[in-house]
């Protein structure tokens, strides 16, 4: 998704590489604020990367079975984890890190190596295993879970990010990585101007307009590769089977609040597919859309 910007205000715009996608940047306030929000995307992907040897949940992971003091960053993502595990029945689930990992996705995208076959599948081990103590921020990991937090750390980064520019003077912020969408502040006037396209087609299906709050939309029809035994892969894993989602949908997108409850509940209603997706996004009082081969499902939030 990208966006369309007309004003009489002055914006700033900046782009750059940024948890194996794009961040785009634009802000009305001052200019020297964009080198303080790419280096906060920085420090963010290090505390929850998975491809980063040295970041702080990687770290975590190595000392599973005892209580850890975490960044608060980190703690956060934590808690929106169980709070929408909670919400989807557990079809947001980021233990689902193993499975993929068994796919062939333990490296970035552009690395994955192909030439394994198709694992044994097995069902997401769940969060039971992750303990939260709020008093001093702190965590235990049961042994050997793994966790992925690279779409909600992406939607909790916009989050934080477009937050923390107001904070630091921004009268506006709009920080878009890799397609999940978050905006604080003054909006232009008309407000962001979003159009919602196809992830196979690039055909325009919608326009959203964003006064405030966040926009996600998650695919299947990207971030896909071939085994060697000819077995297609994507990297969206239902945590019920422990393989890639067979799902009539192709997209979602969902506007909320949050961008990061907007990633678990775009995700969770992909993998549940049309009728159960629509049910669950319903359930959640959200504004979505639910993309198939069929067209297109609006769900709108009662108001």
């Amino acid at each position: 998704m990208s966006v369309g910007l007309v004003h009489s205000r002055t914006w700033f715009r900046t782009t750059a590489p940024a948890m194996g996608s794009t961040a785009e940047l634009l802000i009305d306030g001052p200019p020297s604020l964009m080198p303080h929000a790419i280096a906060r995307l920085d420090e963010l992907e290090q505390v929850w990367s998975r491809f980063r040897p040295d970041s702080e949940l990687n770290r975590l992971h190595e000392q599973s079975s005892r209580w850890v003091h975490v960044s608060h960053e980190l703690f956060t993502a934590f808690r929106w984890c169980q709070r929408l595990h909670a919400e989807t029945d557990g079809r947001f689930d980021p233990t689902v890190r193993g499975a993929l990992e068994q796919w062939g996705y333990d490296r970035t995208f552009r690395e994955i190596d192909t030439r394994r076959t198709a694992p044994t599948t097995c069902p997401a081990p769940g969060l039971a295993g992750l303990e939260l103590r709020r008093q001093d921020e702190a965590v235990r990991l049961a042994p050997g879970m793994r966790i992925d937090l690279g779409g909600i750390g992406k939607g909790l980064a916009a989050d934080l990010l477009s937050a923390e520019l107001l904070s630091h003077g921004a009268v506006g912020a709009y920080v878009c990585l890799g397609g999940d969408i978050a905006v604080a502040g003054i909006p232009p006037d008309e407000g962001w101007d979003v159009p919602l396209v196809h992830p196979a087609t690039d055909q325009e299906l919608a326009t959203h307009v964003v006064h405030r709050g966040a926009l996600v939309m998650s695919t299947v029809c990207q971030r896909r590769w071939r085994l060697a035994d000819g077995t297609e892969a994507h990297h969206l894993i239902d945590p019920a089977s422990g393989a890639p989602c067979t799902s009539d949908l192709l997209a979602v997108a969902v506007a909320a609040a949050s961008a990061a409850r907007a990633e678990g509940l775009a995700k969770a209603a992909l993998i549940a597919g049309t009728e159960r997706g629509a049910a669950l996004l319903r359930a959640a009082a959200v504004d979505a859309w639910l993309v198939s081969d069929e067209g297109v499902i609006t769900v709108e939030a009662d108001r």
